[in-house]
């Protein structure tokens, strides 16, 4: 038998016995309960009708302006998600009033302008929400929401540089 054979033989011996310790590794289904009704229930079914139960989303507690913004991120967070569940950067506006409809005050609010200088739309926009002595930062980049809380400037503002007007 020439060396080329032997090799090829071998990896077939080899590929086999992979075969059988992949396919020896699954379990074999499970027979068959019987019931007093005489109906066969495999383990996976249950004898009740009854779905199962859906999670529960945590409750958020209403934005709190003395509290610092740890305490709001989630009113934040939970705010936005539906404009960040749109994908892409959202327009100013729909971010501003996603935040209000969550009951946090337009004086809170910074956001930058959603068009650069020339018209084009911006490749990431910023927010912020102003609570107690810190802030609450947002950054619409791509299809993601990223947020984060940082204490306020020294000014008080939260964010440094041009933000649009939320008039």
């Amino acid at each position: 038998m020439r060396a080329s054979a032997r090799r090829a033989s071998a990896l077939i011996v080899a590929a086999a016995a992979i075969s059988a310790i992949v396919v020896g590794c699954t379990a074999a289904p499970e027979p068959p309960v019987a019931t007093p009704s005489g109906a066969a229930l495999t383990p996976s079914s249950s004898a009740s009708a009854s779905p199962e139960p859906e999670p529960v989303e945590p409750e958020v507690p209403p934005f709190d302006p003395a509290a610092e913004a740890e305490a709001n991120l989630p009113v934040v967070e939970q705010a936005l998600a539906p404009v960040a569940s749109a994908g892409g950067i959202p327009a100013g506006r729909s971010v501003v009033e996603a935040l209000t409809a969550a009951g946090i005050p337009l004086d809170a609010i910074q956001i930058t302008p959603d068009r650069t200088a020339i018209g084009l739309p911006v490749d990431a926009l910023l927010l912020s929400v102003r609570s107690g002595g810190s802030c609450v930062l947002g950054q619409f980049d791509g299809d993601a929401l990223t947020t984060t809380t940082e204490p306020a400037l020294a000014s008080g503002a939260c964010l440094l540089g041009a933000t649009a007007s939320l008039d």
